[in-house]
């Protein structure tokens, strides 16, 4: 059956706009930032950890974070990696002689891209994006855009790693929950028959124009012999306030050598007005080995 057609046609131009929005966006930010490059090169590092994460199962999991960013006079720019795989054993047998047989019950992966440009002395603009998936929260895909000026607070005697920044802008996020039903579209503006995804089917999507609020903060404490960074955003839509998303994570590294690091973080985020079989909250605890190069 036919169904949706313009509902298809309709998201494909609104993903197509916003991605190359962030393409623009992003290079727009490497363009400034080389007319005043002096700075050292790229940076990178690595995370492998054990993780502990409550939602709508209880499990063990592994986390692969990876992450590069470039600091230059008046920008700052990074892309970074999180993926998160874990399964779990049912041991209530059903009937009773079968054996019992691992379940996947973590499967999550998102890339994130920031950009910071100084205005003036403590002022800067900062833009954010997001592409993600959560299998374990039946959500498809997500994808969010987010632009708008910020503030210094305080700074120490390095501002790249111990400062506190505070920021607001607006931007633009897409959800898409249990789309895994497909339709079949023969409408001549979409050209031949093609597949694509119907949420109207069996699943749910939304569209929304966000209202963001957000902070970082990192320090060296006790004497540089921890690294800590702490960020968090609430994000309002304006076309449906009670669809709010919350997140925060906090970081704590203890380096035992230039490159390696014993590394601990907590990540929790609230999605409300999620589908009624999904749980709206997300908890993860990691602990294990951090890598920088």
């Amino acid at each position: 059956m036919i169904r949706n057609v313009e509902w298809a046609r309709r998201n494909r131009a609104s993903l197509s706009a916003i991605l190359i929005a962030a393409c623009v966006l992003l290079a727009s930010g490497v363009a400034s930032a080389d007319e005043t490059d002096d700075s050292a090169g790229w940076k990178g590092d690595l995370a492998l950890a054990i993780t502990a994460q409550s939602g709508s199962v209880d499990t063990f999991a592994g986390t692969l974070e990876a992450g590069i960013e470039r600091d230059w006079t008046d920008d700052h720019v990074d892309v970074r990696f999180v993926g998160v795989y874990g399964t779990t054993r049912d041991r209530k047998n059903d009937p009773a002689d079968r054996p019992s047989n691992d379940r996947t019950v973590q499967d999550s992966q998102g890339l994130f891209g920031s950009w910071k440009h100084i205005i003036h002395n403590r002022f800067f603009w900062n833009s954010h994006s997001e592409l993600s998936r959560d299998s374990t929260q039946d959500r498809e895909v997500r994808f969010r855009l987010a632009t708008g000026p910020g503030y210094r607070f305080w700074q120490g005697e390095d501002p790249a790693s111990t400062h506190f920044d505070v920021s607001a802008g607006l931007g633009y996020r897409y959800e898409l929950y249990d789309g895994n039903t497909f339709g079949l579209s023969t409408d001549p503006v979409l050209g031949p028959p093609a597949v694509f995804l119907d949420p109207d089917l069996n699943g749910s999507d939304q569209q929304l124009a966000d209202v963001i609020l957000a902070f970082e903060y990192k320090n060296n404490l006790f004497e540089d012999r921890v690294v800590w960074s702490h960020t968090g955003s609430i994000a309002m839509p304006v076309n449906k306030t009670d669809a709010y998303i919350f997140t925060t994570e906090a970081i704590a590294a203890v380096p035992f050598s230039e490159a390696w690091s014993f590394r601990t973080g907590v990540f929790y985020e609230y999605v409300n007005n999620v589908p009624e079989d999904i749980n709206p909250s997300t908890l993860r605890v990691t602990v294990g080995l951090g890598y920088n190069f």
